[in-house]
């Protein structure tokens, strides 16, 4: 068993794809449009759906993520975090300083008990994040 993050979007998903490609450095996304899949019975797609992303999936960190754009508009919410951990605190500092490019800082970064750096950032899209290093702290 395993969750698996599914972050929605309304026409933004492809930007998103590329910004969060390029702040965890991950490979290529897997994008399947609206418009290139058409099971038996559907109907067309609305014009404005065609281009959006049905169903797209990248590994962040080493966990698969979802990504789609719905038709409905979405509403920035606050029920869904995603803690992103890796090994050295200058990694973390590379994500975070990626991620709050047009975002809101909600932590700024801290040393912890439990890590040298951890930080909480809402990114450009609503999504927050919070990033922590393994590396442990200089004082217990």
């Amino acid at each position: 068993m395993m969750i698996t993050p599914y972050l929605l979007f309304y026409g933004q998903c492809k930007d998103a794809l590329k910004f969060y490609q390029a702040a965890f450095h991950s490979d290529d996304p897997k994008i399947m449009n609206y418009g290139d899949y058409m099971p038996d019975g559907s109907e067309t797609p609305q014009e404005l759906l065609r281009d959006w992303v049905m169903h797209g999936e990248m590994s962040i960190c080493g966990t698969n993520a979802w990504f789609a754009d719905e038709a409905v508009p979405r509403k920035v919410g606050n029920n869904v975090e995603l803690s992103v951990t890796v090994p050295s605190a200058a990694e973390a500092v590379s994500i975070f300083d990626a991620l709050k490019e047009d975002g809101e800082v909600s932590l700024p970064p801290t040393e912890t008990f439990y890590s040298v750096f951890h930080a909480g950032v809402t990114d450009k899209f609503g999504v927050h994040w919070n990033v922590i290093a393994e590396e442990a702290p200089s004082r217990p």
